[in-house]
């Protein structure tokens, strides 16, 4: 009701016309013997387009808001889930690992870049910080790397200038993920041993040492490519699982954890 009469507000001018004219036209209509049922199919019509678009921007401004808590519900879920898998690690390979999950929008994206972007619309305010993830429906998405208040800016898997710490399968080595600056949808997989067996649709995961991602996290799949062979390792190209061209909806992952590991990886002198 508040979004209605904002809008009727904002038109007013454009709806006093309207009555104005409806006044005049229905003085003139009466005073001139026109057919009143033209008048009133006229009327209607008018009418109707107007109810349909009020209407509409009712329905736009419920669907905005249902998307939101339709956000927020799912952030929590993933929460949720995020702490089950982690029950199933031995306690001494925890290290205090606690995730919550903040929902966010993109607000602007460059996917065309060598150093690519995103901007959100949450920061500080809402509990975002520098080193923390972005998730995208479960997949990797990238780094937060600068906050104020109430934006943040990120880097994506897809920036030329950033390495991921990745797991080939759940139990497999640990390489060295990044981007080559072509494909937005394909990254490159480093230092896994050539005598591994890699087959299509093998499953790349985070490995949670980098302190950004806690473990398993998707980061996509074994491309149909065949590895290229590098001295003792191979080369592997990997279909990233995020969306880049299409983000919109966010998850960022606060591993609490995080803060640890850069004290372990920092330590003051």
């Amino acid at each position: 009701m508040y979004n209605l009469w904002r809008l009727i507000v904002r038109h007013q001018l454009i709806l006093t016309f309207i009555l104005c004219q409806g006044f005049a036209l229905a003085w003139f209509f009466s005073s001139h013997g026109y057919p009143r049922g033209q008048w009133v199919r006229t009327s209607l019509e008018v009418q109707g387009s107007w109810d349909e678009y009020v209407s509409d921007m009712s329905q736009l401004t419920e669907l905005a808001h249902q998307n939101e808590q339709l956000l927020l519900e799912n952030a929590q879920l993933r929460s949720e889930l995020m702490k089950t898998k982690q029950r199933g690690i031995p306690l001494a390979a925890k290290s205090k690992f606690a995730n919550t999950v903040v929902p966010t929008e993109v607000i602007r994206s460059k996917t065309h870049l060598s150093a690519n972007f995103l901007i959100i619309n949450s920061g500080l305010e809402d509990g975002i910080k520098p080193g923390q993830g972005a998730l995208h429906g479960g997949f990797a998405v990238g780094k937060v790397v600068e906050t104020t208040a109430n934006h943040a800016l990120l880097l994506p898997l897809i920036h030329t200038g950033m390495e991921w710490s990745a797991r080939l399968g759940k139990n497999g080595p640990v390489g060295r993920l990044f981007w080559n600056g072509k494909d937005i949808q394909i990254a490159q997989l480093e230092d896994i041993p050539r005598n591994l067996v890699v087959s299509p649709g093998d499953t790349v995961y985070t490995s949670g040492f980098q302190g950004v991602f806690p473990p398993e996290l998707t980061f996509g799949f074994v491309a149909s490519t065949a590895p290229e062979q590098d001295g003792e390792f191979q080369r592997i190209q990997i279909d990233l699982g995020a969306p880049f061209q299409e983000l919109r909806y966010l998850h960022i992952v606060d591993d609490r954890s995080s803060q640890e590991i850069q004290d372990w990886m920092n330590p003051t002198p």
